[in-house]
């Protein structure tokens, strides 16, 4: 599990805390089962006034359990920290988000309650865009060969930020993602990449996610299409045979109850 022990002490011991207005997002739940260790440990709330109720909640909650906490910044809407013990660190950030996403906050054994991975993956896609990272790159590899085909989540992505197409928003991460083999060195790694490799993977994924938005119908924007329930990339000729899915604010599950209650089953589920 590419979390430290810290982390996931931390995480145990802050579980409680957690509820569907205090989740864990960010790198740290998308990378549970991922390629590479997270610095960081995000929690997002739909509410400044909840940012930081939950970090003065959750810093006693470590401080007496032996942590020691270090702030970095104490705003309304931003709190941040780090944590250490035993000569390891992570940083804990808590911060106010919108609450505008797919799918509802999902309980988790680990987390508590975390972002739906959907929602994780077009929140890394809209990061990738507006920064150079060489970790967000890993992080949308992971998600194509895992979760969702990325011509699927950049479709969905520009729900949340009206201020990108889905050709604008490849353009932007084509841009960004170009980085060396030291640039990878420099992350925490489940095990090496090859740079020219993963440089390969990316343009081949992203050229079949510019193929895919092309050939999608102009209107259908923002939208995932569900096959049984579970977000997939549809065939843009045949869109009738999907389920529309919005987001929302707070999220929806699809609209089916048997289909509802088959996707919290199947995103509460750890992988083996």
């Amino acid at each position: 599990m590419p979390l430290s022990k810290l982390q996931h002490d931390i995480l145990v011991l802050l579980a409680a805390h957690r509820n569907p207005d205090s989740y864990v997002a960010g790198a740290s739940a998308l990378n549970r089962h991922g390629p590479r260790f997270s610095n960081d440990i995000d929690i997002f709330h739909d509410h400044e006034e909840a940012v930081s109720l939950a970090a003065e909640a959750d810093s006693h909650q470590l401080i007496e359990h032996g942590f020691s906490i270090q702030w970095l910044r104490r705003y309304p809407g931003l709190q941040a920290a780090v944590v250490a013990r035993h000569e390891e660190t992570t940083k804990l950030e808590w911060v106010r988000d919108s609450d505008f996403r797919f799918f509802p906050i999902v309980a988790d054994e680990l987390f508590g309650y975390r972002l739906h991975i959907i929602d994780l993956a077009t929140n890394k896609a809209l990061a990738a865009a507006g920064r150079r990272e060489p970790r967000d790159v890993l992080d949308l590899l992971y998600i194509h060969e895992n979760h969702l085909p990325l011509g699927a989540v950049i479709w969905a992505a520009v729900a949340k930020d009206p201020g990108y197409s889905p050709e604008s928003l490849i353009t932007e991460i084509r841009r960004n993602a170009r980085y060396l083999a030291d640039d990878y060195a420099d992350l925490s790694l489940v095990e090496p990449v090859d740079a020219a490799a993963v440089s390969q993977t990316l343009r081949k994924t992203l050229n079949e996610a510019d193929a895919f938005v092309q050939a999608m119908p102009i209107g259908k924007e923002g939208l995932l299409f569900l096959k049984n329930g579970k977000p997939v990339l549809p065939q843009p000729d045949h869109l009738t045979a999907y389920e529309e899915h919005a987001g929302k604010r707070r999220g929806l599950w699809p609209s089916s109850p048997d289909i509802s209650t088959a996707m919290v089953e199947r995103y509460r589920r750890p992988k083996p």
